[in-house]
């Protein structure tokens, strides 16, 4: 319903939206994100909206924030690089996840990784606790795997180098033998996937290394699209498990536990909301797990 609208759109169809819908709506940048909020959102007074795009999610808020026609209408979004490169929207109606994407979050959150480990290794591989199944190892693997394109990706937004680093197919530029990324491959794929040629950024090899040398907080540079295909590369060459990425993230997304959504600031974000609302954004937890139960 909403693909090719711009924020006006976008915010018309929310006022339409509103003549059947009396509940607050939070806008989210897509159908995926709504399918793991939707979980644990009291849906009696609160709804998610995918709004496809991040531009139209915050021009939409602004639209709403600068008339009268319409209210309670706020958003959770994607980090990407606010923080870094800008500042986001300061505004009470807007969350940014903890890291990346939702899908990052929902890789770093506790257990979630490990239990797919747990469940997409059959051969006895993968033990609880043993050395390099960890949580800890898992993260420090993919995360090792992901962070190049990740920092290239934010090095390509901050020097306007226009490198197409989209949906990267991370299999085509890892050497699964030793668990790493082939840096020159990284720089030559982004450039072919935009129509240049390595040539046309001589020293970026030399800056990307440079930059993976001194980078801080390497989890803030990583994508979830990222770190579920690192994944898929891991739990290959370490416990023999083939599946794709796509199988990882929706396993994954179904596998957030309550527990751990607690732990975001997303889930404490949007308690300032149910005061202007008078209404609890979040299922209460008993509720929450009598419905996972359920379904």
């Amino acid at each position: 319903m909403f693909d090719d609208l711009d924020a006006n759109d976008l915010y018309a169809e929310l006022i339409m939206l509103r003549a059947n819908d009396s509940r607050a709506f939070i806008l989210v940048e897509g159908s995926a994100d709504c399918a793991v909020l939707d979980r644990f959102i009291n849906a009696e007074n609160f709804t998610t909206v995918p709004a496809l795009g991040k531009q139209r999610a915050q021009g939409a808020i602004a639209r709403v924030h600068d008339s009268d026609q319409l209210a309670a209408v706020y958003a959770i979004l994607d980090r990407d690089w606010v923080g870094l490169l800008d500042n986001g929207m300061d505004h009470h109606a807007v969350i940014y996840t903890d890291f990346y994407d939702l899908d990052a979050c929902i890789f770093f959150a506790p257990h979630v990784y490990e239990a797919l480990a747990a469940s997409f290794c059959t051969d006895l591989s993968f033990r609880h606790g043993a050395d390099g199944c960890t949580q800890e190892d898992i993260n420090a693997a993919c995360v090792h795997l992901a962070l190049p394109v990740g920092l290239l990706r934010f090095m390509s937004q901050r020097d306007g180098l226009a490198l197409n680093l989209r949906d990267f197919p991370l299999t085509e530029v890892a050497r699964n033998n030793v668990g790493s990324i082939d840096l020159t491959a990284l720089i030559t794929l982004a450039c072919k996937r935009a129509g240049k040629e390595p040539e046309d950024h001589p020293g970026l090899l030399a800056l990307l290394q440079a930059e993976l040398a001194r980078v801080t907080e390497r989890e803030q540079y990583c994508s979830g699209h990222d770190l579920a295909k690192a994944f898929s590369l891991v739990a290959k060459r370490r416990w023999a498990a083939k599946v794709g990425h796509d199988v990882i993230e929706r396993s994954a997304r179904a596998a957030l536990s309550r527990d751990a959504f607690e732990q975001t600031s997303i889930y404490r974000g949007c308690m300032r909301w149910a005061d202007s609302e008078g209404a609890a954004v979040w299922k209460d937890a008993l509720t929450s797990s009598q419905n996972s139960h359920t379904e």
